[in-house]
């Protein structure tokens, strides 16, 4: 329950300092939106693969492991594109 209140206190401090930065301009995205994607890289590939790998087929885990793939590149064309 501790580590939950630790989260949570991480998240409402996360949302502070984007409204804190909201008036900052395009240097505060080019520095946060990086942080965030690679954030969202790292928790699927490291929560996402293995359950993939362990209870799939390997037809089924390629498919998969390509979906994922193609979600990062979408988070790249809609970054380099925005």
């Amino acid at each position: 329950m501790l580590l939950q209140l630790v989260t949570a206190l991480a998240a409402l401090a996360g949302a502070a300092c984007s409204l804190l930065a909201e008036g900052s301009g395009a240097g505060a995205v080019s520095g946060i939106l990086p942080f965030t994607a690679g954030g969202f890289i790292y928790l699927g590939t490291v929560s996402v693969i293995p359950e993939i790998l362990r209870n799939s087929g390997p037809g089924q885990a390629l498919l998969q492991l390509l979906a994922l793939l193609a979600g990062v590149a979408m988070m790249l064309l809609i970054a380099r594109y925005e």
